[in-house]
């Protein structure tokens, strides 16, 4: 089994790909954009794609799932991975040393409230959160940083100057793995889909409606622009399933008489949301 995904070795996309494939034997294969990452599984180079699409800080990762609207491959697991950023240097450096921090934009996002207080080091995005690590590891400027996971710390032998620096010590991110178009029709606890109305009057109610009368949940809805149609949008919705596949069969047959586009984006399990227990909320950042 190989699955790919977007950055080198020890981005937090590679411990997604490591719980997907829990005791089975896989090899994971890093791509430098996500779109060369969903070409590579368009391709058959890899078997699945590890995709991050949500984050409990930041909010939905649009440059992933806005990929996803029109091709014909499937969802097959939901993956939640914590997400510890730490802050990483070449060598053992005192924060106040340092004069410029890299990392991918949303981790930074993610640290905002830590590096707003040192108003004199430069923060500059990177391709991806190992990544990052690996540059610093490889600079001659023994003044600069990355922000990442302690375990790219540990990959490429570098000091953590200070680990939990998110804004929120609870900080996760939700990862789909993605396969091509499955022949099976099997349904699983959530079911992702992306939605095209033909922007009527009140065409996004009629659309909630249906799941209401087939009394199908919701779980998650999101709308995005589409693309050559300005100011018009579709939506991303996630429901939660039943036992009851001939209502969700019903309601599917409404939905595609109601709507311009209708692509189900995969129907799979519930993943895992990392227990918290003993975490403590950061209050204070001062570095001592």
């Amino acid at each position: 089994m190989k699955i790919g995904y977007q950055g080198v070795a020890g981005s937090y996309s590679t411990l997604a790909c490591a719980a997907y494939a829990g005791n089975e034997e896989y090899t994971a294969e890093g791509y430098m954009t996500f779109k060369l990452l969903v070409d590579a599984l368009l391709n058959d180079e890899v078997d699945y794609i590890a995709l991050p699409v949500e984050n409990s800080t930041s909010g939905p990762i649009t440059r992933t799932i806005d990929l996803m609207k029109y091709l014909d491959v499937k969802a097959v697991k939901e993956v939640y991975v914590k997400i510890d950023h730490a802050l990483i240097s070449k060598k053992p450096v005192t924060l106040d040393k340092v004069t410029e921090v890299y990392s991918h934009p949303e981790a930074l996002e993610q640290c905002y409230t830590y590096l707003s207080q040192y108003p004199d080091i430069k923060v500059k995005e990177y391709s991806d959160t190992a990544g990052a690590v690996h540059m610093v590891k490889e600079s001659d400027n023994e003044t600069i940083a990355s922000i990442a996971g302690s375990h790219a710390a540990e990959l490429y032998g570098m000091y953590v100057i200070r680990e939990n620096i998110s804004d929120n010590p609870l900080n996760t991110t939700r990862f789909l793995i993605f396969t091509k178009k499955l022949s099976e029709k099997v349904l699983h606890e959530k079911t992702s889909l992306y939605i095209e109305s033909d922007h009527s009057t009140g065409s996004l109610s009629d659309i909630l409606d249906i799941f209401k009368t087939y009394n199908i949940n919701l779980l998650y809805l999101m709308s995005r622009p589409i693309q050559n149609k300005p100011f018009s949008y579709g939506f991303f919705i996630d429901i939660e399933n039943d036992v009851d596949r001939p209502n969700f069969d019903k309601a599917l047959t409404v939905l595609t008489k109601e709507t311009s586009y209708i692509n189900i984006l995969g129907s799979y399990d519930k993943g895992q949301i990392p227990e918290y227990e003993g975490v403590i909320q950061n209050e204070e950042y001062t570095d001592r």
